[in-house]
This record gives C-alpha cells, sequence and structure tokens, in this order.
C-alpha cells in the first residue's frame, strides 16, 4: 500500500492545485532527507521551482520541476500524500485550523511537505518512515533501474493477451508471488492480486506452469478491470491510506477476501483462508478457487 489505484487517485487530486504553482516553502522533519542533494540545498533546488508535471511510474510519485530536475516518492507502505493548509509551530507541521479532516490521527506522522503559491502544502504523512523521496535531473529517469526492470503497465495499449501471456510464461513460480513481482506487472500489491486471483478462480500458490490458458484469459482481463474499478471509486483505504483530500478509499467496501479471513465468502459461503507465500499473506476461499 499504497498500490496503483491509490497513486493514481493521488495525482488525480492533486494535479489541479500543484501544477504551474511556484514552491514557496519545503519543511522536513529531522530525520528525513531527499535523496541526491545535501540539506543545504534543498531550498535552492526546490524553492521558487513550479512543478510542471505529475506523473506515476508504477508505484513511484514523480514531480517534473521547471529546472529540469524531477521529485520522486514512493509512498511505500505507509506513506500517503496530503493537500490542505498547514502552518509550522515548533518546529513541526499542523494542520492549519483544528476542525480539518487534516487531523485524522493517521494523518499526524508528517515527514516532508512542500508550500504553494496558493497557500496549500502537499505533506508526506509516514508512520513508519519507509516512504523514500529522491530529486533527480529528469533526463535520467529512463535510466533508473527499476524503471528499466519496469514490467507490463495493465492500463495501456502494452496489455495484449500475448505481452501478457509471454510476460508471465518466462518464470514459473506462484502466480501470487508473479502479480506481486513490479518486474512483471506493474501497479498490483497484496491487496488487488488476491481480488485478481479470486475473480479469476485460481488459488494464490498455483505455479504458473499449472495455469490452464482459460485461467491465463481471465487474469488477463480481470487485472486492468479490477484496477479501473478501484480507481474510479479512489482505491482501498484498508489501514493508514487517505486521499489528498483525507478521504478513504471507498473500494474497501467491495473486496471480496482481502483481509476476510473467517469470514464466509460471499458466493459461496465457504470460511475464507489465508496463506503466507515468500512471507506475503494472501487470502483465497478454497472452494472457489482451484
Amino acid at each position: 500500500m499504497p498500490e496503483l489505484p491509490e497513486v493514481l487517485t493521488t495525482i488525480k487530486q492533486l494535479k489541479p492545485k500543484i501544477t504551474n504553482r511556484k514552491i514557496t516553502h519545503v519543511w522536513l522533519d529531522n530525520k528525513t532527507k531527499i535523496e541526491n542533494i545535501t540539506t543545504k540545498s534543498i531550498s535552492s533546488n526546490l524553492v521558487n521551482k513550479k512543478i510542471d508535471q505529475v506523473w506515476n511510474i508504477g508505484k513511484y510519485l514523480l514531480f517534473n520541476l521547471n529546472n529540469q530536475q524531477t521529485l520522486i516518492i514512493h509512498q511505500k507502505i505507509s506513506g500517503h500524500l496530503l493537500l490542505g493548509k498547514f502552518i509550522i509551530k515548533k518546529r513541526y507541521l499542523k494542520p492549519a485550523t483544528s476542525s480539518s479532516y487534516l487531523n485524522d490521527p493517521v494523518n499526524r506522522f508528517i515527514r516532508f511537505g512542500l508550500k504553494f503559491s496558493n497557500n496549500y502544502w502537499m505533506v508526506l504523512s509516514d508512520s513508519r518512515r519507509l516512504a523514500r523521496i529522491t530529486l533527480m535531473p529528469t533526463k535520467d529517469i529512463k535510466q533508473l533501474k527499476f524503471v528499466l526492470q519496469m514490467g507490463l503497465n495493465p492500463l495501456t495499449k502494452q496489455w495484449t493477451f500475448p505481452n501478457f501471456k509471454k510476460q508471465l510464461l518466462k518464470h514459473n513460480i506462484s502466480i501470487k508471488t508473479a502479480l506481486l513481482s513490479q518486474n512483471i506487472i506493474m501497479g498490483l500489491g497484496n491487496i488487488y492480486s488476491d481480488e485478481v486471483l479470486f475473480k479469476s478462480k485460481i488459488q494464490p500458490q498455483r505455479k504458473i506452469s499449472t495455469l490452464k490458458p482459460s485461467e491465463l484469459k481471465r487474469l488477463f482481463k480481470f487485472i486492468p478491470l479490477i484496477l479501473k474499478r478501484a480507481i474510479k471509486i479512489g482505491g482501498t483505504t484498508f489501514a493508514t491510506y487517505r486521499t489528498p483530500d483525507g478521504k478513504i478509499g471507498s473500494y474497501v467496501n467491495f473486496l471480496n477476501v482481502y483481509g476476510r479471513k473467517n469470514q464466509p465468502c460471499k458466493f459461496c459461503k465457504y470460511i475464507l483462508q489465508s496463506i503466507k507465500i515468500n512471507g506475503r499473506t494472501s487470502y483465497f476461499c478454497k472452494h472457489c478457487q482451484k
């Protein structure tokens, strides 16, 4: 978390408020670093610059600046970006009003913030301090290791069944592990991979080599379909994720298996189970998924 639907929801809400707006202030807590620049040079690299473009590569958020630099943020497990009015108080960044949605307890772990000329702040809340922030020349992005190794994008024209099949059949690992690998298919995480496997009627521990052509076709169909549905309603909040305007992702109300261990399947009423695969918990219905 956040996965591709949460990243794209974040971009959609941020764009109107921060694109072509001048950055007037940068704030970091005393433990947060921006990779590739020194603390002393942060202001000169960011203040008085404008964000020309907000986009993503998989789960990475990219902010192109008008000085040919790009700010890259990977929110990791517990990070999420917020947009609102803040004030600096006793060296901490705090919501400007006590009634603001920004006072939600999950939003109190502010590690980084950019203030814009419209007086809005874009801030990163990250309770586990795992998020990464990098500033680098825009021209060098295509040479980054994670870009060169990124897998198929389910929401672009490259998503064809021949491409999907070829990419998947290169590996003989569990299908759950494959769906989690950004080097195979970008954008899926634990939540949506479980939901895709449920809709595709495939148990998560199955090896790719055991999948039938009909099962591959179901996977090909449901991966983009579930992602698009989740994007439409703002992603999924299972724990800490919030949209930039402070709302929870409503797709949590449509989850069939993720996080529902020991509850009845919505379709067959069998009790849902979980299994550990390469250290990740997978939820599934043994009756519906084969």
